[in-house]
């Protein structure tokens, strides 16, 4: 696994944060969130605040892009 305790910039609100889990987990959380055809885009990382009002945003606006 990667990822965990390691810091990233929230690509969304610019906050430094430490990755609570692995990229692996992130991921495997992201897919099945979202359709294959989003996911086929790029994706950004954004901290868990960010993540909250951006799903809550998609659920909205583009449930399409939803599973």
């Amino acid at each position: 696994m990667s990822g965990e305790g390691e810091s990233y910039t929230c690509a969304r609100c610019g906050g430094t944060f430490e990755k609570v889990r692995s990229d692996e987990e992130a991921m495997a959380e992201a897919r099945s969130l979202w359709t294959p055809e989003t996911m086929a885009d790029p994706q950004a990382v954004i901290c868990d605040p960010c993540f909250r009002e951006f799903i809550a945003w998609a659920k909205v606006n583009i449930p399409e892009a939803l599973q």
